[in-house]
């Protein structure tokens, strides 16, 4: 129970004063109407009434009641102008007046007291459904407990520590005080709550709300760190599910390679002296190829290796732009032999800050997966042009284009045409998410489009500046 203030008794005096007043005066007013007096009572009773509403009190519509009589006996019963009774018809009227104004009171006082009782409670009902629904849609064990936080102060105006265990033992040597509400879970008590020292807690109302504030903040908490773990587990099956295709991917590939290594070399080896000098040359050229691409093969899973593992360190130096290209295509001028290939260049000599050995790769890795997917009468071009701040690089064909199906995933890892993959008909789909994620380390971008009326490009950009900071 909330005991008045001296200031609010002050008030409560004053208002009962008045209406005791407004009831004697209007009493006085009628009864010279010759009004008789048990309706005048019906007056001094509606000021019970009206005590016991505006003063929130059944104790003032008694004490109402009781002055009322007073006056009534005093104005309005023989001999009047004193407190006398010599009529026994009016002390019965008078002692009925009392009881029907002090029951009229007390009643009135308790319905006014289930009003305000319910009005809480309904504010109560929907600061709890405020609070549950505030935690939906967050997430975050930090951004949670602070919403927990905002809520006990913007609903209690009471200021709190939030401590959350950080093992077992602490949950099992939790200790609280009056001043602690505990954070529970199914999986047991997870923190507690505490009130500031200098805050108190007003009502049964608030320590409802705080208690509120810590059942969804458990509930939050351990929502999220299922999320969490769920995270983990599907992270760590994509992982898995990766390398496995990798390793899949890798063992089918490296065998069609190592097969026609071991053959050509075995050939070689057993018939070099029947061998004529171009049949040799063709067997070496062959052995020169496969060896080639066995390197960029492994180049390219070193690089995903240490992209996953986030280790893809950049050496940048200024590096000519002829240099890069050059370096790119004598290293690509075995698969390119045959076809026709043409480079543009800018016309003066430009450099840009980049880590030449990997962008070299990005160039070959393109030119490849373009000579993979065009036919012998199809040509390729690289061109290369200074586009404001920076170097553009476009690698294009004129083969059959980009399928539909793979255009939104073209540059995700292990994606081929035929099983959803495009690095290609000998490839492990590992080439074009190397070359995004080589770009992108280097402040570029990468993306593709079709080269009207036949075939494909593929352009990245690099900054011709280096980041200052």
């Amino acid at each position: 129970m909330v005991l008045p203030t001296k200031s609010g008794r002050q008030g409560n005096w004053l208002k009962t004063t008045i209406i005791i007043g407004i009831s004697i005066l209007g009493s006085l007013g009628i009864s010279y109407l010759g009004v008789a007096k048990e309706s005048i009572i019906m007056l001094f009773l509606l000021g019970v009434i009206f005590s016991t509403i505006v003063t929130s009190s059944s104790m003032w519509g008694i004490i109402t009641s009781v002055v009322s009589m007073m006056a009534m006996n005093f104005l309005f019963t023989e001999p009047r102008y004193t407190f006398v009774i010599y009529d026994s018809g009016d002390l019965v009227l008078l002692l009925f007046f009392l009881i029907t104004a002090v029951v009229s009171g007390t009643i009135t006082s308790r319905l006014q007291q289930e009003i305000e009782l319910a009005e809480k409670n309904e504010r109560t009902t929907q600061v709890l459904y405020k609070i549950a629904s505030g935690f939906i849609a967050i997430s975050g064990e930090r951004d949670i407990i602070n919403r927990a936080g905002y809520f006990i102060e913007m609903y209690t105006g009471l200021k709190s520590e939030i401590i959350i265990y950080e093992d077992e033992k602490d949950q099992e040597n939790a200790v609280g005080v009056n001043r602690d509400f505990f954070i529970k879970s199914s999986e047991g008590i997870l923190g507690k709550i505490r009130i500031a020292e200098h805050d108190n807690i007003k009502d049964k109302q608030t320590e409802i709300i705080i208690q509120s504030i810590a059942t969804q903040l458990g509930i939050a908490l351990e929502g999220n760190r299922l999320y969490t773990e769920r995270e983990q587990i599907r992270v760590a099956m994509e992982k898995e599910r990766l390398r496995a295709n990798l390793l899949r991917s890798v063992s089918h590939d490296l065998r069609t390679p190592l097969t026609a290594l071991s053959g050509a070399g075995n050939l070689l080896a057993e018939n070099f002296d029947v061998l004529r000098d171009d049949e040799k040359r063709k067997l070496a050229t062959d052995i020169s190829e496969e060896i080639g691409w066995l390197t960029n093969l492994v180049e390219n899973i070193l690089n995903m290796t240490r992209i996953n593992n986030e280790q893809l360190l950049l050496k940048k130096e200024e590096e000519i732009i002829d240099d890069v290209v050059s370096e790119a295509v004598s290293r690509t001028k075995r698969i390119l032999k045959g076809r026709s290939f043409s480079v543009t260049l800018p016309s003066e000599v430009v450099s840009a800050p980049m880590d030449g050995k990997l962008i070299v790769q990005v160039i070959v890795n393109l030119l490849e997966n373009a000579v993979r997917h065009t036919s012998r009468d199809s040509s390729v071009s690289l061109d290369v042009e200074i586009n404001g701040t920076e170097v553009e690089f476009t690698v294009s064909d004129t083969g059959q284009g980009i399928d539909d199906s793979i255009k939104d995933s073209l540059f995700d890892r292990f994606v081929t045409l035929d099983k959803g993959v495009t690095d290609g008909k000998r490839g492990i789909g590992l080439g074009l998410t190397i070359c995004k994620a080589i770009v992108e380390a280097h402040g570029g971008k990468i993306h593709s489009e079709d080269n009207l009326p036949k075939g494909s490009k593929f352009i990245f950009t690099l900054p011709l500046e280096g980041d200052e900071n």
